[in-house]
C-alpha cells in the first residue's frame, strides 16, 4: 500500500469538511468551490511527469506541430486535407497555437486543459446537485487521477457536455448541439451524446428500468457489440490512453468471464439508489429525470461491453459520469435520519476508494505518491 502526496490529502480533507458542512448547515458559498477549483488545477495542470498518460499526451503535443492550419480547419468541416488527423482537431488545435504561437512549454498546455475542465466540472456539479462538495468528494478517487490528471482529452470533452444540460434544461437546442460539435473535436466519444437532448426527456418508470438492465445483462457475455464494429472502433481510438487507469478497475480474466469487481459493485449501488429513491426523486429533485435516464443508459452500456475492458471503461464511462451525481442528491428528498445513513455511506465509499486505490500499482506508476508526485509551482 502507497501514500497518496499530501498535496492530495489535503484537498481530500478540505473537501470532507465543506461537504459536512453544506449536508448539516446548508449550503457552501460558491467562493469555496472555486478556491478548492484553482487548487485542483494547479495540482493536474502543472504537475510534472506525473500521471499514466503524461508521455502519450508530451508525444501529442508535438504531434500536432506536423499539422498544417488549413488540414485542421478542414478536419473541423468534415473535410480531410494533405495530412492525415489522428487526433481530434479542436484538441491538435489547442496544442498547435499554444506551441507555435506562444512556444509554450509542455504543462501550460495541461494547465489550459485542466482550468478548462475543472471549470465546466464545477459548473456543472453547481447546477445539478445541492450538495458540490459531497460529489466531488465522492468522486475525487479516482475520477480526479484518471480525468484530470489522466485522461485529460476525453475528461475534458465529457465535462464540456456535461455542462450542456443546462442547454437542455433551457431548451436550448443550438447551444446544445454547439456543445456537443466543441466536445467531439476534443474527444469523438463525446459524440455518444448528441441525441440525449431529446434522450433525456424519455418517460421511464421501474419496469422499463428493470427490464432495459436484466436484458443488459443477459446480453453482456454475447458481445454483441462487435456488430457495430468499426463504428466502436474510431469512437474508443487511443487504446494506449485508455488503458492507463484501468488498473483501478481491475479487469482480471476471472471478473471479465462472469466474476465480481469493484465496477459490478458500483453497478449495483448506482442500480439501488435508481430503484429505492426513483419516486420522492421524481417528486422533489428538479431535473431528475434527465440523470436518471442517463445513468440507466451507462449502466447499461456497462454490462454490454463488460467484455471489453476499452469500450465498457471509456464509452460507458463517460455516461457512467452522470450517473453518479444521483447518489448525494437522494439526501435533499428523505427524511433526516435517512440523509445521515446516505452520508455516512458516501464517507464510507470514499475511505473505501481511498484505500483500494492506494492499493493498486498504478499509485505508483502514475507517481502519485508521496515520493514521486512533482509539481512545477509547488515545493
Amino acid at each position: 500500500m502507497s501514500l497518496l502526496h499530501p498535496y492530495y490529502i489535503i484537498a481530500l480533507v478540505f473537501m470532507l469538511i465543506m461537504s459536512f458542512q453544506e449536508v448539516y448547515r446548508g449550503r457552501v458559498e460558491k467562493r469555496w468551490l472555486y478556491f478548492l477549483g484553482i487548487y485542483l488545477v494547479i495540482l493536474a495542470g502543472l504537475r510534472n511527469e506525473v500521471g499514466p498518460d503524461y508521455g502519450s499526451y508530451k508525444g501529442i503535443y508535438i504531434y500536432s506541430d506536423t499539422k498544417e492550419y488549413v488540414t485542421i480547419f478542414l478536419k473541423a468541416l468534415r473535410m480531410e486535407g494533405n495530412q492525415p488527423m489522428e487526433v481530434e482537431w479542436l484538441f491538435v488545435l489547442i496544442n498547435k497555437i499554444l506551441l507555435n504561437v506562444f512556444n509554450a512549454p509542455f504543462y501550460i498546455l495541461t494547465l489550459v486543459i485542466a482550468a478548462l475542465a475543472v471549470f465546466f466540472k464545477i459548473e456543472y456539479i453547481e447546477d445539478n446537485t445541492f450538495y458540490p462538495f459531497t460529489f466531488m468528494a465522492f468522486m475525487f478517487i479516482p475520477g480526479f487521477f484518471i480525468g484530470e490528471s489522466g485522461q485529460i482529452r476525453q475528461n475534458l470533452g465529457s465535462f464540456v457536455v456535461y455542462f450542456a444540460i443546462r442547454f437542455i434544461k433551457e431548451r436550448k437546442l443550438f447551444y446544445y448541439l454547439l456543445c456537443i460539435y466543441l466536445a467531439g473535436g476534443i474527444h469523438n466519444v463525446c459524440y455518444l451524446f448528441l441525441p440525449m437532448y431529446w434522450v433525456a426527456r424519455i418517460p421511464l418508470n421501474k419496469a422499463v428500468m428493470l427490464i432495459l438492465i436484466i436484458t443488459s445483462v443477459f446480453l453482456s457475455p454475447f458481445e454483441v457489440y462487435r456488430a457495430f464494429g468499426e463504428f466502436l472502433n474510431n469512437v474508443a481510438a487511443d487504446n494506449t490512453l485508455a488503458m492507463g487507469f484501468n488498473g483501478y478497475i481491475d479487469e482480471t480474466t476471472q471478473r471479465l468471464n462472469g466474476g465480481f469487481g469493484i465496477p459490478e459493485a458500483m453497478m449495483a449501488i448506482l442500480t439501488f439508489f435508481l430503484f429505492a429513491f426513483d419516486t420522492k426523486m421524481k417528486e422533489k429533485f428538479p431535473y431528475y429525470e434527465y440523470h436518471r435516464n442517463y445513468a440507466v443508459i451507462g449502466i447499461c452500456l456497462y454490462f454490454i461491453f463488460r467484455n471489453n475492458p476499452i469500450f465498457s471503461s471509456r464509452l460507458a464511462g463517460a455516461f457512467i459520469g452522470f450517473s453518479y451525481i444521483l447518489i448525494p442528491n437522494t439526501m435533499y428528498v428523505v427524511s433526516e435520519n435517512t440523509k445521515k445513513m446516505i452520508y455516512t455511506f458516501i464517507l464510507a465509499l470514499v475511505v473505501f476508494n481511498f484505500v483500494v486505490f492506494s492499493s493498486f500499482n498504478n499509485i505508483k506508476a502514475g507517481r502519485f505518491t508521496i515520493d514521486l508526485y512533482r509539481n512545477h509551482l509547488l515545493p
